[in-house]
């Protein structure tokens, strides 16, 4: 066993070491166990018969005596060679690519879509919150997730049944995730490299990203080998290492282990949202990724937090989908993913709220509500309670077409209101957020008392009302106060005025609150001013009669 061991790792470091050593006129290939050079001219050459070529160029006396991993130079004019095939499997949110057409002309800024092909020299650029997922002929899988920038640099299939692949593609920045070769076809070789250090391996599921001066990788499943200009690495399942500028790759270290998530079987009905697991030791920050699938083709949203929650975005469906979690530690490195099935199921949204507000003065009798309307609520179902559990309604209406119900509360007090939506076949959507507001007392209609007057004034009095901040009275010549001689506030229940020449005469009182809310105006009041001194009125009569004999 631990001579198998030595033999594969043998194989690994052989391999990264040379393959960026190829030219354009020359390919490596790592002997693999039990292969002759015969036996690899058959299957690689296009004339099996240029075997002596092969062992003259790599000064080969006795192949048999050659260990696995030994790599063979051999001149890529004698290679049977062909363009792999590269297909989207998969493609979320905007991707675009820089793709070279068989005429050599490039056409750039191309949407990609799922079963397209893509090829040597094509380029692909992913927007925020965007993945695209590429296979291989070999059934290699890349998935470029959300501000990458890739570039396909090699993508040929050598030999005529085994399809050895050889793919070298150039990460300038961004993250991609590598399932390579999963068949474990013996000569196959993927290359990513970015412009810090490059990842090799064989068959192996691993990440690797690229930010700036550094290039992170990390291995889910089998090993790698990281190298640069100034040193290598192994990098083993469950280890990861980074790779600066002016640095060899670091030793590798233990990734992190998978997050604890919550039971999340029950739907989410609420949109946004927020989802919360506990937290891990050693975590600096945590990453949550959503998927339509459980093998994360494809990413529909991804985000990183300081804290052990991540953000449920308004944009998600109502359907099923596939949670991913995992921790990112004080170096950068990614550990293991907890993953988790999760149902959205939050439409209609329900309204948002615009009337009444908590700070709003409202007085019985009638009140006013007014919400919004979502996409896809037909009518809407308002409910009114004295409690914020709403298990004793004041007011339900179930069938309300408009955005705006007027409702007539005349009892004071404190209240709840929520409004939920209801589609146009029926489908009612999640409870409404509730909100408050305060159903206040109308101020008490004063009670006046009759007037009572001396030598120059008028003088006029009610009763007391509590929580009253002042009055106004008016006092007018008719009763329907179009001809208002005095209009006065006062913070008493009294008032006094110039009395008024004889006459009959009208006043009204209303009471304020605090608020400047006006009450009802007293009934009109008749009010006579009888004439006090009849003298005056005498002689003037005389006098007129005098005139008129």
């Amino acid at each position: 066993m631990k001579l198998k061991q030595s033999l594969a790792l043998l194989c690994i470091l052989m391999f990264s070491q040379t393959v960026l050593a190829e030219t354009e006129s020359e390919w490596n290939y790592p002997m693999q166990p039990g292969e002759s050079v015969w036996s690899i001219a058959h299957e690689l050459l296009t004339d099996w018969r240029e075997w002596k070529t092969i062992e003259r160029l790599n000064n080969i006396s006795n192949d048999r005596q050659m260990l696995p991993g030994t790599v063979l130079k051999i001149p890529r004019s004698l290679i049977k060679e062909r363009q792999s095939d590269i297909t989207i499997l998969d493609v979320s949110g905007t991707v675009t690519a820089q793709v070279v057409m068989n005429d050599g002309t490039v056409k750039a800024h191309l949407p990609l879509v799922r079963g397209q092909s893509l090829g040597q020299g094509d380029q692909i650029k992913t927007s925020p919150q965007s993945s695209v997922l590429l296979e291989f002929d070999d059934s290699t899988q890349v998935l470029i997730l959300e501000n990458s920038l890739l570039k396909i640099r090699q993508a040929t299939v050598v030999g005529s049944k085994r399809k050895v692949v050889d793919i070298k593609v150039f990460l300038e920045e961004g993250e991609a995730e590598i399932r390579a070769n999963p068949a474990k076809v013996p000569g196959s070789q993927f290359l990513i490299d970015t412009p810090v250090a490059f990842a090799t391996t064989k068959g192996t599921t691993y990440r690797v990203r690229a930010q700036g001066s550094s290039t992170a990788a990390e291995v889910v499943e089998g090993k790698i080998g990281v190298e640069n200009n100034l040193g290598g690495t192994t990098v083993n399942q469950g280890y990861g290492t980074l790779a600066k500028a002016d640095m060899p790759p670091a030793k590798p270290t233990k990734l992190l282990p998978a997050p604890e998530l919550p039971d999340l079987s029950a739907p989410i009905h609420y949109l946004p949202g927020k989802l919360v697991w506990s937290e891990l030791k050693g975590a600096a920050k945590y990453r949550g990724q959503i998927s339509p699938d459980k093998l994360f083709t494809a990413i529909v949203y991804d985000s990183v937090s300081d804290q052990p929650k991540m953000g449920l975005p308004s944009s998600l469906q109502d359907k099923s989908y596939w949670l991913r979690v995992r921790a990112i530690s004080e170096e950068g490195l990614q550990g293991f993913s907890s993953v988790k099935e999760i149902t959205i199921d939050a439409r209609p949204f329900p309204p948002v709220r615009q009337a009444p507000r908590s700070s709003d003065s409202i007085y019985s009798g009638e009140v006013e509500f007014v919400w919004s309307r979502p996409e896809l609520a037909d009518r809407f179902q308002l409910d009114i309670a004295k409690d914020e559990h709403f298990e004793t309604l004041a007011l339900q209406e179930s069938d309300i077409s408009d955005t705006r119900f007027t409702a007539n509360i005349m009892e004071p007090g404190d209240y709840y209101w929520r409004v939920t939506s209801v589609t146009s076949q029926g489908k009612v959507g999640p409870l409404g957020f509730a909100g408050e507001f305060t159903v206040k007392p109308v101020p008490a209609k004063p009670e006046l008392q009759a007037p009572v007057s001396s030598e120059n004034e008028m003088f006029f009095s009610w009763n007391t009302e509590p929580d009253i901040k002042y009055y106004q009275l008016q006092f007018a010549s008719d009763q329907e106060f179009n001809n208002i001689l005095v209009d006065k506030n006062t913070d008493k229940a009294e008032l006094a005025i110039d009395k008024p020449q004889p006459g009959t005469y009208y006043i009204r009182v209303r009471a304020f609150d605090a608020d400047d809310y006006a009450g009802e105006w007293t009934a009109p009041q008749q009010v006579e001013q009888p004439i006090e001194n009849w003298w005056p009125l005498i002689f003037s009569g005389a006098a007129t009669l005098l005139l008129i004999l």
